[in-house]
């Protein structure tokens, strides 16, 4: 939606930049008002846009989504403490697109704990921040 919105800011400052720029033309004389106004418009353009291009640049690179910073190692000591579970390894989460988020989870367990429970548990968990889809690959431990 963003997108969206920049583009028909910059078509409004264009048609605004070209209508004050003829009426200075026209009534004026003052020829340089275009290309200055023209200037004008293309680096507010440029300053809205970088935003966007920063943001759609972590999607692509998979970069861990910010909102999540703060509730992925809250997630990650929750599971740790559920029944069996050893340990939390090799976390990889990203955004799909603006608020969908995916995750890989490597939990190691205990050879008899319940591998249900413990997928059913940690899929719960990260549900609750926001992760739609979370991938979990369960090892046993070594006896």
């Amino acid at each position: 939606m963003q997108g969206v919105f920049l583009h028909i800011l910059a078509d409004t400052l264009g048609s605004v930049g070209v209508i004050i720029s003829s009426l200075l033309m026209h009534y004026f004389g003052w020829m340089i008002v275009d290309p200055i106004c023209s200037m004008i418009i293309s680096c507010l353009i440029l300053l809205s846009v970088l935003p966007l291009l920063r943001d759609s640049a972590s999607i692509l690179m998979m970069r861990n989504p910010p909102s999540l910073d703060h509730e992925l190692p809250l997630c990650f000591q929750r599971v740790g403490q559920l029944e069996g579970v050893y340990s939390v390894h090799e976390p990889h989460f990203w955004t799909l697109c603006t608020d969908v988020f995916i995750g890989t989870i490597k939990v190691e367990v205990a050879p008899n704990a319940d591998a249900k429970y413990i997928l059913s548990q940690t899929h719960n968990i990260f549900y609750q921040v926001g992760v739609r889809q979370l991938y979990v690959q369960i090892d046993f431990a070594a006896v």
